[in-house]
């Protein structure tokens, strides 16, 4: 068996968009910039009205990363499926009120995305991991395959827990893992901004309307904003890692894409060539260790995404600790940022440590794309070799 997966980190700009294509499957992680005209030339250039998009992974609902989501459902003929993770009403509220005082148009993907996505789209929710669950829960595996839509309008949403392994089968069992990290540190340190600024802060997360009724003129809206912006521009409390890759460690060898490799590899789980990725979205690294997260996967792990566009607040050089040198680690960021993203030391700590930051900007020349062929055993037997197209 052949197994393509071509996945590309896009050159967005001060935001995230990134997609796999497997095959004939493809799936998309986060999808925005803070430069909305910009993203939409590139999501447009990414896909067209023939192609599917057979799961959306949102990671939070930062505007920098979701404001082309309507770009892009506009441009695919569908969006199959949505994996989100699932926020507690207040929350929800508190982003629904901050989002419209902002301006920012995506209040109904907050507040009903059923509604935002159309009704043969199914939404598939990710419930936060507990505070002991310091690693998934892998006992859970879904086939993407096998989730219709209900005819029961009421029974659309899908809630599973964090760590489940969602795939489509096949001789080369590629899985997706999200994981649904809750950090209430961090919309406390907003609710404390506003706070100090005056507002409400019981109103704005029980009251989903509380910014039409009650912040109505420019001189509100203006003090929202700062309090919006010294948090550095991230409010959300969720943020969903993903892990993409094959669900199998490969002891035996029972797939390789290495060229250097052949039936009798000694060492096939230390092939340089590690197809498996992890996406960060705008995770807090000094919170999280992404080794103790994906530990059973981590032998596959050659790509991860460093999170909030390189941001030194976000960032853990210990949290990478259980990978191999060499990973490939893109940073998504625009060149006029005010944030000052990627931060000089986490690039240097990166490189001190043997890994390799790969910066993605809005420059089209930074796009960084990954091209895979796997094959399984029996075609190995046959080829004796294999290669990387």
């Amino acid at each position: 068996m052949r197994y393509k997966v071509i996945r590309t980190f896009h050159a967005i700009g001060q935001g995230a968009f990134y997609s796999e294509r497997h095959n004939n499957f493809n799936i998309v992680y986060d999808c925005g910039a803070t430069s909305t005209s910009y993203a939409k030339k590139v999501v447009q250039g990414a896909f067209n009205k023939n192609e599917d998009i057979d799961v959306l992974f949102i990671s939070h609902f930062d505007f920098d990363h979701v404001s082309a989501i309507s770009t892009l459902n506009q441009t695919v003929r569908k969006i199959k499926r949505v994996v989100m993770p699932l926020l507690d009403e207040e929350h929800k509220n508190l982003l629904i009120n901050i989002n419209r005082a902002l301006s920012q148009n995506i209040v109904k993907l907050i507040s009903d995305p059923q509604s935002f996505f159309g009704k043969d789209t199914d939404i598939i929710y990710v419930r936060p991991a507990n505070d002991e669950q310091s690693e998934p829960n892998n006992d859970f595996f879904f086939d993407l395959r096998e989730i219709e839509s209900p005819k029961d309008k009421n029974k659309r949403n899908i809630e599973i827990v964090s760590g489940s392994k969602l795939g489509f089968g096949g001789d080369i069992r590629w899985i997706f893992v999200p994981y649904n990290f809750l950090n209430v540190a961090r919309s406390s340190q907003l609710e404390v901004a506003l706070s100090n600024a005056s507002f409400d802060v019981a109103k704005l997360k029980t009251d989903p309307f509380y910014t039409i009724n009650q912040i109505t003129t420019a001189t509100q809206r203006k003090e929202l904003r700062k309090a919006y912006a010294k948090v550095d521009g991230n409010v959300n409390e969720n943020s969903m890692l993903l892990y993409s890759g094959p669900e199998s460690i490969n002891r035996d060898g029972k797939w390789c894409i290495c060229d250097e490799c052949y039936d009798d590899c000694t060492w096939p789980q230390h092939c340089i060539y590690k197809v498996g990725c992890i996406y960060t979205g705008d995770c807090d690294l000094n919170k999280i260790n992404l080794g103790i997260v994906y530990s059973d996967l981590d032998l596959n792990v050659g790509t991860i995404q460093i999170p909030h566009h390189g941001s030194k607040h976000n960032f853990s050089i210990q949290s990478l600790s259980d990978f191999w040198p060499h990973i490939f680690c893109p940073i998504s960021y625009g060149t006029k940022n005010n944030y000052g993203h990627p931060a000089a030391e986490v690039v240097n700590k990166l490189s001190q440590q043997g890994f390799r930051p790969i910066l993605v900007n809005e420059q089209s020349s930074s796009e960084f794309e990954q091209k895979f062929t796997i094959l399984s055993k029996s075609a190995k037997l046959m080829k004796h070799k294999v290669g990387i197209f």
